[in-house]
């Protein structure tokens, strides 16, 4: 169980960032939500007999949690705005959410490909409260550990989850 927020992971030199910057997964229960948030994700779980479970849904890259870009072209909606977007098309509307970790992006010098906010850019990952509110039956796939990490262990959010889970991150 998390108990309070800690790093677990940082990536020197991710490949993905500009050269110098760093990646850092963050975990905690129910923290404050980290500014700027440039996308917001969230975690469901069930219990099932055999364990826990995942919620995810099939996009162009393979699947993934529930996510929404924040950025638009009337600039940066609050992270608060992509949970509610999330929570309504997911879960019963207005489930309440909690935070329980990110990735920070820590970018000291922005080359011209990257057009997220410097030197900060953040992906809260969020859960439900009630453990019990699950998406609608098809709504998405239901994911467990000895399937999840062959294909998810690459996704950034992947050491939260693992986190919250209870799940070893191979």
């Amino acid at each position: 169980m998390i108990d309070s927020l800690r790093l677990i992971k940082s990536v020197p030199e991710a490949s993905w960032l500009p050269s110098g910057s760093t990646a850092e997964v963050w975990v905690g229960a129910d923290i404050e939500v980290p500014e700027p948030a440039v996308i917001v994700r969230l975690l469901v779980q069930r219990k099932t007999g055999a364990g826990r479970e995942l919620f995810c849904i099939r996009t162009p890259k393979g699947f993934d949690i529930p996510t929404v870009f924040l950025g638009g072209e009337d600039g940066w909606r609050p992270a608060s705005k992509g949970v509610a977007e999330l929570t309504s098309q997911y879960l019963v509307g207005g489930a309440s959410t909690q935070c329980v970790g990110f990735v920070r992006n820590v970018v000291p010098v922005p080359d011209e490909t990257y057009r997220l906010p410097a030197p900060f850019a953040h992906v809260p990952v969020f859960a439900p409260r009630d453990s019990t509110v699950v998406p609608p039956e098809g709504a998405g796939t239901w994911i467990g550990a000895p399937d999840a990490p062959s294909f998810l262990a690459e996704r950034h959010w992947w050491p939260i989850a693992c986190e919250v889970l209870g799940w070893s991150q191979r």
